[in-house]
């Protein structure tokens, strides 16, 4: 803190001896620079230590010399704009698609399809990976913060692998929340809607010792119940609660201590619409059986018949509605521990530890687990000489899974399970089996970024990864950035990245439906499955972007981003089988940023 206060100074003075020098003209500093003394001198001294974007080439850098399509995210940018919380704000953000299927959860897609899983990026807070190895997915109402400690959210649209590594390939989200010195004192947020959906979120700081902080925090969520389009109840009520706090403590000139840890706790019902779910063979085409319902509705289990939705129907067809409401709890904590500091030789560096517990039940297909994970990450860089810039890092992960499985009550009735020749009435609709519950992975990255000249920079580097989910892995990327005049900059970016099948791609069977009367079973009810595939590769994405960044004045911006991505071996998950195949995306962002003048 003490040498970014000094530099800070240094700089503000420098501007103002060379504002002196030019005649006290406002001319010699760039529009870029404009904006950014203009947005300094509205933060307190604490914050200027956060201001900068980390994610891109390893170090700090402000977020308009950043070879990237960036975009950062600050509390007012979440409150002003009319949004409740953090995930909402990203609806703002180009190449962001956010959608909400429940009242509790909310899906998002970078650059990509929207959908209910497999997001194809990656997502830090703090530090702490949080995609869920299990379904590809991120349950932000776990993660979520409190606005009140939320110091930005840096949005990387593209590959970010060379850094971060596997499953940073539509981009990354890093959450970086304040120091406990910035929330002092006591803060108090409520929020109701009209349809009866409450937030409420506490949190209170002080000040242990001179160089000391801590702050805890609380919130509270409530769920209203929505409507589906049919117009029955979604079920979709519930709570989730959660509680947090964090310490900081200064202990030299250039070292630093934080402790910091969560708990969230979320109790809600989901529903699986079973409608058609249960077919019969059809002998004129083996490939489209017809749903029973329609043809033999007297072959109907009773089992089935218990969640039948009297008066409703499906699709010009006709079909009746079947429902299965199930409980959906979910438990998670976390503990994380960081030691950071600069050295007389200007060598940043921290050194974290990570632990995390998270259990989970999706009563809806009865299925749920409990993982276990210890992270150690060190992360570090230095200026070589004059012209370049090496960051650094290694990291090791371990994670522990205890997966269980049953069949809910519908399809708890006799059928013949092709996968072991038996006859069973307790087939689950997820299976893990004796699927591998333990997997380790070390990683390493280096980035140098070069001074080539005065306009100039290039940065090379790679992740270096071996796991026991995918093997040994190295993910090269180079990015050039070009300071055309004072107001453009032009940069273009070369990366390749990698997505990890999730564990329910590789590793565990689906079974969707039943059928009746298969010609190698007649007159009974045999599964419809498809396998997991463990021999499924890592999808491979080579990708490429240009962009241009132009601050015609202050309080004006615009930016250019194209991007052309070749992935190969792209999972496709669908019965009756996983597939893979190679997909070309190309797309464009033009985005503007204005704000008007006081």
């Amino acid at each position: 803190m003490h040498r970014i206060a000094v530099a800070v100074f240094l700089f503000c003075g420098a501007l103002g001896a060379q504002d002196k020098d030019e005649g006290n003209s406002s001319s010699s500093l760039t529009p870029f620079e404009k904006a950014e003394l203009r947005r300094l001198l509205d933060l307190d001294l604490r914050d200027l230590s956060n201001t900068p974007i980390r994610g891109v080439l390893g170090f700090e850098q402000e977020y308009w010399r950043n070879p990237a399509s960036v975009h950062v995210i600050r509390p007012d940018d979440v409150s002003l704009n009319g949004h409740v919380l953090m995930v909402d704000s990203f609806r703002n953000v180009a190449g962001m698609y956010v959608t909400r299927g429940v009242g509790y959860d909310d899906f998002v897609t970078m650059r990509n399809f929207s959908g209910s899983a497999t997001e194809k990026f990656l997502t830090m807070v703090d530090g702490r990976e949080v995609l869920q190895m299990m379904g590809g997915t991120i349950n932000w109402t776990t993660e979520d913060v409190p606005l009140e400690i939320l110091n930005r959210v840096e949005i990387i649209r593209g590959p970010g692998a060379s850094i971060w590594g596997t499953n940073a390939v539509s981009g990354v989200i890093n959450v970086v929340t304040k120091h406990a010195g910035d929330t002092q004192g006591n803060s108090v947020r409520l929020l109701i809607e009209d349809d009866g959906t409450f937030l409420g979120e506490y949190v209170h700081g002080g000040q242990l010792s001179e160089d000391s902080f801590y702050r805890v925090w609380l919130r509270d969520q409530e769920y209203s119940e929505g409507e589906l389009m049919s117009g029955l109840p979604a079920r979709d009520d519930g709570y989730a609660r959660k509680a947090g706090f964090r310490y900081d403590k200064e202990l030299g000139m250039d070292l630093d201590l934080t402790i910091a840890g969560g708990f969230a706790t979320r109790r809600v019902d989901h529903i699986l619409d079973l409608t058609a779910r249960l077919f019969v063979y059809n002998p004129a085409d083996p490939t489209t059986p017809l749903p029973v319902a329609l043809v033999a509705p007297a072959l109907i289990p009773a089992s089935w018949q218990a969640v039948a939705v009297p008066g409703q129907t499906v699709s010009a067809l006709g079909l009746p509605r079947y429902q299965n409401y199930e409980e959906m709890p979910q438990d998670a904590s976390h503990l994380r521990a960081k030691l950071s500091g600069i050295t007389d030789g200007d060598l940043e560096w921290s050194l974290a530890g990570y632990a995390e517990l998270y259990d989970t039940t999706l009563g809806h297909v009865g299925h749920g687990w409990e993982r276990e994970e210890f992270d150690l990450d060190f992360k570090a860089n230095k200026p070589i000489g004059d012209h370049h810039h090496l960051a650094f890092g290694l990291s090791a992960r371990h994670v522990s899974l205890d997966v269980n499985e049953v069949a809910t009550a519908p399809w708890r009735f006799t059928a013949f399970d092709a996968s072991t020749g038996t006859f069973r009435d307790d087939v689950p609709i997820l299976d893990y089996g004796s699927s591998p519950t333990s997997f380790t992975r070390y990683a390493g990255f280096v980035q140098d970024s070069i001074d080539l000249d005065d306009r100039t920079i290039l940065s090379l580097g790679a992740k270096f990864e071996d796991s026991d989910l995918s093997g040994s892995s190295i993910q090269p990327g180079a990015r050039l950035s070009y300071t055309l005049d004072d107001q453009n900059i032009l940069w273009g970016a070369y990366s390749r990245a990698y997505r990890q099948a999730s564990l329910v791609e590789r590793y565990t069977k689906v079974s969707y439906g039943r059928l009746w009367n298969h010609p190698l079973v007649p007159n009974q009810w045999t599964t419809m499955d498809f396998e997991a595939d463990p021999t499924l590769d890592d999808e491979r994405m080579d990708a490429f972007e240009l962009g241009w960044r132009n601050r015609l004045q202050e309080n004006l911006l615009l930016e250019l981003s194209l991007y052309h991505y070749d992935t190969k071996d792209a999972v496709f998950s669908g019965p009756p089988i996983y597939s893979t195949s190679d997909v070309c995306t190309k797309g464009a962002e033009l985005t503007f940023d204005y704000s008007p003048s006081a």
